[in-house]
């Protein structure tokens, strides 16, 4: 235990909405009491339980169909080796006589000031002309990181400087934070001696052979949205470099519509969970679940049982870190987190 969690200390923080770092001891416990060698993250989000897998030596396919997750997975959990160097981030920082200025144009006065525009835009450029694809990964992981940390809340959904907290991340310029991201993400690739893999795929299209499943899907709530595109599209963007996406002029934020989703709605969830339960009927499945999820965990065990499956569910104390859930006057955010076995 004490050799993982000393390695999951270089996991770079996330304020990632459903990051699951909170209970990453919780998560441990339950993993080092199974027998499994190769494990897929399904839904692997910040990357923080692909890399306390890794870090237990497991060997890890991390999936996330958002392309600015999948890319932190590749440059700390596939990548195993290379990191950016002294002469990779001097030509990181130089500056191009002549780039796209796509962020420049097209966010104008929306997220950042002209000048940090142009910084992210220069670096964009330089980024495409890093020819190993793990250097690349760890310059956007980098980047997508620095403009969390120059964004209020970290997230996308509002123009300007509304919810400035005065925090000391706001006020550092974006070369600095840009550099300490790189510094975090070089200090988290390690090797686990296993050949690991990071995917962005649709969950349902997910094939790989694998000992163990973990599955924490954007589940359909009454009380919270799961629109992570909608949180995330300027980053999710930045990835991709806004190919294969159309942009919604009209928004104020310049967003992009929303990926398609079994999870958008109450059936189409609890349809999701019936066809993974189905899919990984003969591995293990560890799943997290909140209580303000559906289906129900009365209905998941029904699912469960229908498939022959021994259902266990592991009560945790846990309250969001994202926003204030309110019905009738009331806070909705403490909720009952649980860790779900079936085996």
């Amino acid at each position: 235990m004490k050799q993982a969690f000393e390695q999951y200390k270089k996991f770079p923080p996330s304020r990632y909405m459903g990051s699951k770092n909170k209970i990453i001891k919780e998560l441990y416990n339950v993993f080092s009491n199974l027998k499994f060698d190769t494990a897929l993250d399904l839904f692997s989000g910040s990357s923080s339980v692909s890399y306390l897998l890794k870090s237990m030596e497991k060997k890890v396919i991390s999936n996330d169909y958002l392309f600015f997750s999948s890319n932190i997975s590749k440059s700390i959990i596939e990548n195993s080796k290379y990191k950016l160097n002294k002469k990779d981030i001097k030509n990181l920082l130089s500056r191009p006589k002549k780039y796209n200025q796509f962020v420049q144009n097209k966010f104008k006065g929306i997220f950042y000031s002209k000048s940090e525009n142009d910084f992210i835009d220069a670096i964009r450029h330089n980024i495409k002309k890093i020819n190993n694809p793990y250097k690349r990964s760890l310059a956007l992981a980098a980047l997508t990181k620095a403009c969390q940390k120059k964004q209020s809340r970290g997230i996308f959904t509002f123009k300007g400087k509304r919810y400035d907290d005065g925090r000391a991340d706001l006020k550092k310029s974006f070369e600095q934070q840009f550099l300490e991201a790189i510094e975090i993400f070089n200090n988290a690739v390690f090797s686990n001696k296993k050949k690991n893999l990071s995917l962005s795929r649709d969950f349902s299209k997910v094939n790989n052979k694998c000992d163990l499943v973990y599955i924490d899907p954007p589940y359909y709530s009454k009380y919270s949205d799961n629109e992570y595109v909608r949180r995330y599209h300027f980053i999710e963007g930045l990835v991709r470099d806004w190919k294969g996406v159309k942009i919604q002029e009209k928004s104020i934020v310049k967003k992009f519509k929303k990926y398609p989703s079994m999870f958008d709605t109450k059936q189409g969830s609890y349809d999701a969970i019936t066809l993974l339960i189905k899919k990984y009927s003969k591995q293990i499945v560890v799943m997290s679940y909140s209580s303000n999820s559906l289906p129900t965990l009365k209905e998941i065990n029904t699912i469960a049982k229908e498939f022959k499956r021994k259902f266990k569910a592991i009560k945790i104390n846990y309250t969001y870190s994202f926003g204030t859930q309110k019905k009738l006057n009331k806070m909705k955010n403490q909720i009952k987190e649980y860790i779900i076995i079936l085996s």
